[in-house]
């Protein structure tokens, strides 16, 4: 729900609202502005990547410090999540920004007909998002 109210308020951020509509008002959108929320939700999404990494590192290490500690394996269970669910969320953050990003970089470096780098974006994001699925099913096999 926080990423929901964060999202809604960098929206309205960059918005300018006016209840008659003049043609002499200025750009709809401050271009200023729009760069800083750009970069300020790129290194939200970065920081949320790394804490994930941290989270499922220290859990592997607190893992390995209970094995050799021989603690019963009833409390290992408990005291940590499992481990796939997080690899999965990792995989999955790493697979639609590099897929985005591929994207993006493939968008800018040909000629923009119309539609055809928002036609680049979207493929390139499906087809992270195919990889994604075809390494859940390999994973379950």
């Amino acid at each position: 729900m926080k990423y929901f109210w964060l999202l809604l308020f960098f929206c309205l951020a960059t918005g300018q609202a006016s209840a008659q509509g003049s043609s002499t008002s200025g750009p709809v959108l401050d271009e200023d502005l729009a760069a800083k929320v750009f970069v300020m939700t790129g290194f939200i999404l970065l920081c949320n990547f790394v804490v994930i990494a941290i989270k499922l590192l220290l859990n592997y290490l607190l893992k390995k410090q209970m094995v050799t500690a021989a603690t019963p394996e009833s409390i290992v269970e408990r005291l940590l999540p499992k481990p796939q669910n997080e690899q999965n969320k990792v995989m999955k953050w790493v697979a639609l920004l590099l897929s985005t990003g591929t994207g993006l970089a493939l968008g800018s470096r040909y000629l923009p007909w119309e539609l055809h780098p928002v036609i680049i974006l979207l493929f390139s994001t499906a087809g992270g998002l195919l990889a994604y699925y075809l390494f859940l099913r390999y994973q379950a096999k």
